[in-house]
């Protein structure tokens, strides 16, 4: 059978630290009977997403995916338009600007051509700016550019823009020096616009190695315009 010892009955020594460690207050405790303890939050969700995620598409309905393309593909005419308005336009890629031009100068140049060759000249023209825009990017990037390939190859395909409106004016008035004016200076406005863009993802010493077959693609597709 266990005795309890009272405090005042020990030694000094063993009487101080006995008091230190018993406690001098039971615990304050608060709280219902038969309430669950709610757990903490693990993180606090954002109303606003940062500007890098872009939001769930699956749900909205096929125009307004439409329309946000269609806006997207405005923006980045516009960058080729005015080159220094927005340098971060051409950076978000898409192939549907890019695809839509290709396609829209192949049309209209087969339709410049004779009717024989038409179909010929849609396939030789699609073929030459796709390939065409691969090489040059291929180029760039063994060069060290800083810019991913499908970037390059969008940037590429934005700029035929220009080049399409040289097209249109030829079916519009036929070939006649106004048409060649505008063809040379479509030309240098597509590859101004492309090499803004290129040209500052390279280093300085190989930006002339980096422009050099951007300009030669331009001017050759200028050529086969108006040839």
């Amino acid at each position: 059978m266990s005795q309890q010892i009272e405090p005042d009955c020990l030694p000094d020594d063993l009487q101080s630290s006995t008091l230190l460690n018993y406690p001098s207050a039971p615990p304050a405790l608060s709280g219902k009977l038969g309430s669950s303890p709610q757990p903490p939050p693990l993180f606090h969700v954002s109303d606003q997403l940062p500007s890098s995620f872009s939001k769930n598409t699956l749900d909205e309905s096929v125009t307004t995916s439409i329309n946000r393309d269609l806006h997207k593909v405005i923006d980045k005419t516009k960058q080729v338009l005015l080159p220094r308005q927005n340098q971060n336009a051409l950076k978000e890629w898409d192939l549907w600007g890019p695809l839509l031009f290709i396609l829209s100068l192949s049309v209209l140049m087969s339709v410049i051509s004779f009717e024989e060759q038409s179909s010929l000249v849609f396939t030789q023209v699609f073929v030459l700016l796709s390939v065409g825009s691969c090489v040059v990017t291929l180029n760039s990037k063994l060069l060290g550019g800083q810019i991913s390939f499908l970037q390059s190859v969008c940037s590429l395909g934005y700029c035929i823009f220009p080049l399409v409106l040289a097209a249109f004016v030829i079916l519009l008035i036929g070939k006649n020096f106004i048409s060649l004016i505008c063809v040379i200076f479509t030309v240098f406005w597509a590859a101004y616009a492309a090499c803004s863009f290129i040209a500052s993802s390279c280093s300085p010493n190989r930006k002339f190695l980096t422009v050099y077959p951007v300009i030669l693609f331009y001017s050759v597709l200028g050529w086969a315009i108006f040839a």
